[in-house]
């Protein structure tokens, strides 16, 4: 079995604003409850800060790891003698276009962090769930350590975005879409995003959750103000504590069920060591936990311990549908469907729900909130 990180140490510190020096006050902070920065990076490395660079939007929408914290994350790996890389492959939207839009040139400016493209993919097999190829951008070969940068938002397919689902964007472009199609009940999908992530090995994951995502994320929720940071070694584990903070039930979170069924530590409160502020002072309160994970339906799939059950009733989630009111037929939707079952007619969008395998990347990725999944 594939250790994801020996250390089971999870570190929370409060945040309360995007200010450079509170932000970097944090994360040493944090850093120091995990054995320094210095016990991680060593003068000459190559490190990859992989930001969530979902699409092209403004950090003030909470769509996208924050520019102030990788700002500081960027100095904090320098200072120890790092070479910093900033790369990212967005769901939607040219990588340039998501580092420009989403602040991550302005840091690479500031700092001279260098800028990693992810262009091509190289496979590198991995045999836990079972034996397959996971394609992950060829530039990754070039760095002796990866720190996975996520944001805390919920998800409509997977129930939360937190440091396992944050490694996705290690794989480029196309191949992306490829595993929708071929994955397309969450639980199926989930297992591949715990094979992407131990096949990334990510030295360290730290979470932004200062301002989170809540309700109908990971694009088009609401910003909700957490005040936090998250950091450990094992992205498994930060998100079951993650989970515990802002109210979902283990169940509702599928990366955490898929890494549970491989027997992966971190799954369970009683293995993590908590540093830091504790779980009471770190909880929020009636966080929207949003579609996936708030209706009847998935509360139903939580109570069923047997996965291929647990797999029927997933099939039954709803389908995406289009208001006309808000719809501006940019085809964005339309462009980025896995399936291609979305057509432009009449200036609005239309959804073949006989063929859509509601993998919910038209919602994700719309711009305008125009794709609700209520009916």
């Amino acid at each position: 079995m594939v250790n994801p990180g020996s250390q089971l140490t999870v570190a929370i510190e409060k945040c309360s604003l995007y200010n450079l020096q509170t932000v970097r006050r944090s994360l040493i902070q944090l850093l120091d409850r995990l054995g320094g920065i210095k016990s991680l990076v060593s003068p000459g490395q190559n490190v990859l800060l992989k930001p969530n660079l979902l699409s092209a939007a403004s950090p003030v929408e909470a769509v996208s790891t924050h520019p102030v914290v990788m700002q500081a994350m960027v100095e904090i790996v320098m200072e120890a003698g790092g070479n910093v890389y900033l790369g990212d492959s967005p769901g939607s939207d040219s990588q340039e276009k998501a580092m420009q839009v989403c602040g991550m040139k302005a840091v690479i400016e500031k700092t001279g962090a260098q800028y990693l493209t992810f262009s091509d993919n190289t496979g590198v097999e991995v045999n836990n769930y079972k034996k397959r190829i996971i394609p992950l951008a060829s530039t990754l070969a070039q760095m002796d350590l990866i720190i996975n940068m996520g944001k805390l938002k919920t998800h409509a397919f997977t129930g939360m975005t937190g440091g396992v689902k944050n490694v996705f964007g290690c794989v480029v472009g196309a191949k992306k879409a490829r595993f929708h199609l071929d994955y397309p009940l969450p639980l199926d999908f989930s297992r591949l995003l715990i094979d992407v992530y131990l096949a990334v090995k990510p030295s360290l994951t730290i979470l932004d959750a200062v301002i989170a995502m809540e309700g109908t994320g990971p694009r088009r929720g609401r910003p909700r103000q957490v005040g936090l940071l998250v950091a450990s070694p094992c992205a498994v584990a930060l998100d079951r504590v993650v989970a515990e903070i802002t109210g979902f039930y283990p169940e509702e979170v599928t990366t955490l069920v898929a890494a549970s069924e491989l027997g992966l530590p971190g799954t369970e409160l009683s293995e993590v060591r908590l540093e830091g502020i504790s779980l009471e002072e770190a909880r929020v309160s009636g966080f929207d936990k949003g579609p996936a994970a708030g209706g009847k339906l998935s509360r139903l799939v939580a109570l069923f311990p047997v996965a291929r059950i647990r797999d029927m009733l997933s099939a039954r989630r709803p389908y995406p549908r289009v208001n006309p009111e808000i719809c501006t037929a940019c085809a964005v939707c339309r462009d980025n469907c896995p399936a291609q079952v979305i057509e432009i007619a009449d200036a609005l969008p239309v959804i073949d729900h006989k063929s859509c395998i509601r993998c919910y990347c038209c919602q994700e990725f719309c711009a305008y909130g125009a794709i609700d999944l209520t009916g």
